[in-house]
């Protein structure tokens, strides 16, 4: 899983992105939502029945 933060809509590459994200402590974070990488049917598992766009 990785965050995604307000921030990284304004950066264009995987390096700026990180930078981003270490610019700010945990409490500070802007979220806006979460990324999640893996196999398609065992992440379909685990996140079944989450609203993912409201």
């Amino acid at each position: 899983m990785a965050v995604y933060i307000e921030e990284m809509f304004e950066t264009g590459n995987d390096v700026d992105n990180r930078a981003a994200v270490r610019a700010v402590t945990a409490e500070e974070m802007p979220l806006v939502g979460l990324a999640v990488y893996g196999l398609r049917n065992a992440a379909d598992k685990v996140l079944k029945g989450l609203t993912l766009h409201p």
